[in-house]
C-alpha cells in the first residue's frame, strides 16, 4: 500500500505510514480488547468435562448434561428447590392462617385447610435439597438432610395484595359461617314451618350460638301466630329435632326473642329425634319437660303431673308474652 501523502511503498495491513507517520484510514485496527474477551470466552466453551452420572463429555459450565439431561450443576438445583420450597412454605401459611380465622367461624372448613397446610408443610420436607448422588446413602442421613431447617426467601405480596388478604379472609369466612347457619340450621327450619298449614305465621332461627360455635345450636322462636297451638309449636320442634338427628351437638339452646329460656344436650337432642322418628308420644310429650335445664330466669317445670309440667314448660319458653298466651 503507498501512503498517500508520501508515496512511500508501505505492508497491505499497516496501519500507519512507516515514514511519515500518516494514518492509513483504509487499514481497520485491531481492537485488542475484543479480541482478548472473544478468546477468554472461546476457551471456556472449548473447556469440558465428564458428566458425573453417564461419563460423557461435556461443556465445564453446563448445567444439563446433553447426554443423560440429568442436572450437572448443584448449585442450580440447589436454587431451583429453594424456589420450590419457598413457595410451598408461603403457601402453607396461608393455608395455615385462613384454617385458624376460619375455625372460628365453621370448624369443618377450618380443619380441611389445616390439614392442607399440614400436608404442604410435609411436601416442604420431601423435596430434595441435595441433588441426587451416585453413592446411595443411608435413610437416617437422608433424614437428617430433608429435615435441617433452611432459610428461605419467602415472597412478601405486594401492599395491594396484603390489603386484599387482610380483608378478605374474614369476608370469605363470614360468608362461609353465613352459609353453615344457612344451609345446616336455618334451612331445615324453614322445611319444617312450611311442610305443615298448622306452623304457618310461626318465626324460628335456628343458628350457632353466636353465629360462629358450632357445637352449640340456638332454636330461636322469635314470634308465634295467634292461631298456634303449645302442641303446634311442640311438634315443630320435634319436627327439627328428627330433620338433624343424624348430627351431634353438644348443646342445644332454646330461646324466646333471643333470650335463652333452657338448654338440653346434645345427646338428649338426638334422642328425642329418634323417639320422634319411632312416634314414641309418651317419652317426647311427658319426658320431654324433664330433659331440659332452666336458663335465664325460667325454672324448670316442677309439677308432679306429667301433663301440666308439659304446659308449665311451654308457659316458661314464651307463655310469659301476653300475645303468645298459650291455650289448650
Amino acid at each position: 500500500m503507498h501512503c498517500p501523502e508520501c508515496k512511500t511503498l508501505n505492508e497491505a495491513n499497516a496501519a500507519i505510514c512507516g515514514s511519515c507517520g500518516l494514518i492509513l484510514l483504509s487499514a481497520q485496527p485491531k481492537r485488542r480488547l475484543d479480541d482478548q474477551t472473544v478468546q477468554k470466552r472461546r476457551s471456556a466453551d472449548q473447556g469440558t468435562t465428564a458428566c458425573t452420572f453417564c461419563g460423557g463429555q461435556i461443556a465445564a459450565n453446563a448445567i444439563r448434561c446433553r447426554h443423560c439431561s440429568e442436572i450437572v450443576n448443584e448449585e442450580y438445583y440447589r436454587e431451583r428447590a429453594q424456589r420450590t420450597r419457598s413457595r410451598v412454605n408461603y403457601a402453607s401459611w396461608v393455608a395455615y392462617l385462613f384454617g385458624l380465622g376460619a375455625l372460628l367461624v365453621f370448624r369443618p372448613v377450618g380443619l380441611m385447610s389445616i390439614a392442607a397446610g399440614l400436608l404442604l408443610s410435609i411436601a416442604y420436607y420431601a423435596i430434595p435439597v441435595e441433588p441426587p448422588q451416585k453413592k446411595r446413602v443411608s435413610f437416617g442421613t437422608f433424614l437428617k438432610r430433608q429435615l435441617k431447617m433452611e432459610r428461605v426467601a419467602i415472597p412478601i405480596p405486594a401492599l395491594r395484595n396484603k390489603k386484599l388478604i387482610f380483608v378478605g379472609t374474614p369476608l370469605i369466612a363470614a360468608l362461609v359461617g353465613y352459609s353453615a347457619n344457612l344451609i345446616l340450621l336455618q334451612r331445615p327450619v324453614d322445611e319444617v314451618i312450611e311442610s305443615n298449614a298448622a306452623f304457618q305465621g310461626m318465626k324460628v332461627s335456628a343458628h350457632y350460638q353466636y353465629w360462629v360455635v358450632p357445637g352449640v345450636v340456638v332454636y330461636d322462636l322469635e314470634s308465634v301466630g295467634v292461631k298456634q297451638k303449645p302442641i303446634d309449636v311442640h311438634t315443630a320442634l320435634l319436627e327439627f329435632a328428627k330433620k338433624v338427628k343424624e348430627k351431634r351437638y353438644s348443646r342445644v339452646d332454646l330461646s324466646y326473642k333471643g333470650v335463652t329460656k333452657f338448654s338440653i344436650d346434645g345427646e338428649s337432642f338426638t334422642r328425642l329425634g329418634e323417639e320422634y322418628a319411632k312416634r314414641n308420644f309418651d317419652y317426647v310429650l311427658y319426658s320431654f319437660p324433664r330433659l331440659f335445664d332452666a336458663r335465664d330466669g325460667a325454672t324448670k317445670p316442677s309439677s308432679p303431673s306429667d301433663r301440666e309440667a308439659l304446659i308449665q314448660f311451654h308457659e316458661q319458653w314464651y307463655g310469659s308474652d301476653p300475645m303468645t298466651v298459650p291455650r289448650s
